[in-house]
């Protein structure tokens, strides 16, 4: 692999596609991340990193992006995720005004092309919950109708206003640094979606140790914030907790990767309380997420 000269120690790379060393520059600790042939990866994390930098929004520097190399040199941030931590009572709203901030961004500027989480995109997402969480992990049919009320689900969500957002915005991509920042991670996906799809990431989001105080708290503030009803945040957190089930579904199964069976039981405990705000019902999902609850 074409890694630039010096002494490059391999990190773990978890979900990513990506591959990451640590190095040194100048004397100070940096992280290489390397994109391999994805061109596009690479081009959509410098522009959204220098993106939320020019909004005030915390990112890693990047010190180094050489032309027509697959990789890029950033700050090493030295900390820890969020999910590995207590929350002091103030978090919350530190990370919704970064939310808000992501969100107050209007002008894209000359770039890769802005993605949209439309309605094909969120049928998708929720065809993917129905495939490798539902028939792949859980081994269960799914029932008569589901679709038609994941399509309606879908459809609801896609009326929404949109606004910019992260688009994985949980704690494990937002890290507390020594020096009590609390910086972004893992952005590149950036997209146009639905105005609370952010909050409501947060607010079901499995990598932390469920605390329904956070929670409420994260619901009533975007809430009165944003104008949104209590319905479209429910709705919108259904959805973005389906989807993920859809992820640690294909993760457990198709990619071979166990760790992510520990995030299964509160992900689906996020979802069965969420069950009743879908617009079309979603009732018979219950028992194969009760079901869920069983694998940790």
């Amino acid at each position: 692999m074409n890694l630039p000269p010096g002494e490059w120690l391999p990190l773990a790379v978890d979900a990513s596609t990506r591959r990451y060393w640590r190095g040194t520059l100048d004397g100070a600790p940096v992280l290489l991340a390397h994109f391999g042939e994805d061109r596009d990866g690479l081009e959509r994390f410098v522009f959204v990193r220098d993106l939320f930098a020019r909004h005030g929004i915390d990112v890693p520097a990047i010190f180094s992006a050489p032309a027509g190399e697959p990789y890029v040199i950033q700050e090493f941030v030295d900390g820890r995720p969020l999910s590995k931590m207590r929350w002091p009572s103030s978090l919350a709203g530190r990370l919704l005004e970064t939310a808000r901030r992501i969100g107050a961004i209007t002008e894209w500027g000359a770039g890769p092309e802005m993605l949209e989480l439309d309605e094909a995109r969120l049928h998708f997402e929720l065809a993917f919950f129905r495939l490798h969480f539902l028939e792949g992990l859980l081994n269960m049919r799914p029932h008569e109708g589901l679709d038609d009320a994941l399509g309606a689900l879908a459809a609801e969500m896609a009326s929404y206003p949109q606004v910019l957002a992260h688009r994985d915005f949980h704690s494990e991509n937002l890290l507390m640094a020594r020096s009590e920042r609390v910086v972004v991670v893992d952005f590149q996906d950036a997209l146009m979606a639905p105005r609370c799809y952010d909050a409501a990431s947060l607010a079901v989001d499995p990598y932390r140790r469920r605390d329904r105080k956070v929670d409420s708290v994260v619901r009533s503030s975007w809430t009165a914030s944003t104008g949104a009803s209590e319905v479209e945040f429910s709705r919108t957190a259904l959805q973005r907790a389906l989807k993920a089930l859809g992820t640690f579904g294909y993760q457990i199964v198709r990619r071979k990767r166990a760790r992510y069976v520990q995030y299964v039981r509160p992900q689906a405990e996020a979802a069965l309380d969420l069950l009743p705000a879908a617009p079309v019902s979603l009732e018979p999902l219950a028992a194969c997420l009760r079901a869920a609850t069983a694998l940790a």
